[in-house]
């Protein structure tokens, strides 16, 4: 049921946004010289590794200095059209390619690079159960606020409870995301109180009043 879902979403929509990708790649294209199109390789399911398709958001003599910090709005790093592009995630929509050709689902735990999947503790190695998603529990549930543990926690107890329900519900609060952005306060399943203390209401007031409080 999930992989007919996945097909009878990605295939229309694919469809639709491919003007819009037609129209970035030369947006990208304008700006900077180089393939507009970013290819790596990505562990999927099963630890099986796969090529993830994005629309490149970076100078292309940049790329190597990427380590495995968050890249925000400004990085010096990221053209003007990938700033745009990464602030409404339509850098990721070439991914609909994947999920149609079945390495990526429309919603999963995000799929990681080799070296980082080779480091992963066993209790990690469970997000490689399911394939890896366009967008995930984590991706609504404050994404780049969550550090890697939480994120952990978060793709563990999606891969224990997904149903086809929770999936729409997931996509569904991905638009709020795009359209509005990412807040440390976004917690839509209230999962934040249960799972991840750190990231809890009382937490955040706590730090925000010790932040009052320093001179």
């Amino acid at each position: 049921m999930k992989r007919c879902f996945d097909i009878s979403v990605a295939a229309p929509a694919l469809l639709l946004i491919s003007p819009f990708l037609l129209l970035a790649i030369i947006a990208i294209r304008l700006e900077t010289r180089g393939n507009p199109l970013f290819i790596q390789t990505r562990v999927g399911k099963d630890g099986k590794p796969f090529n993830i398709i994005k629309l490149r958001t970076f100078y292309r003599d940049k790329f190597g200095i990427f380590k495995d910090e968050e890249i925000r709005s400004g990085d010096s790093r990221v053209t003007k059209v990938g700033d745009y592009l990464r602030r409404f995630k339509l850098d990721e929509l070439p991914q609909l390619l994947c999920v149609l050709a079945g390495t990526m689902s429309l919603v999963g735990p995000r799929p990681d690079i080799p070296e980082q999947v080779e480091n992963y503790a066993d209790y990690e190695k469970g997000r490689l159960a399911v394939h890896p998603g366009l967008t995930g529990l984590a991706q609504v549930s404050g994404n780049t606020w969550l550090t890697w543990p939480q994120r952990i926690i978060l793709d563990r107890w999606y891969i224990q409870k997904r149903t086809m329900r929770l999936d729409i519900l997931i996509i569904a609060h991905t638009v709020k995301v795009i359209v509005y952005g990412e807040t440390i306060d976004q917690d839509p399943f209230s999962l934040h109180d249960r799972l991840l203390p750190g990231m809890s209401s009382k937490a955040r007031r706590s730090s925000q009043q010790s932040d009052e409080l320093c001179p």
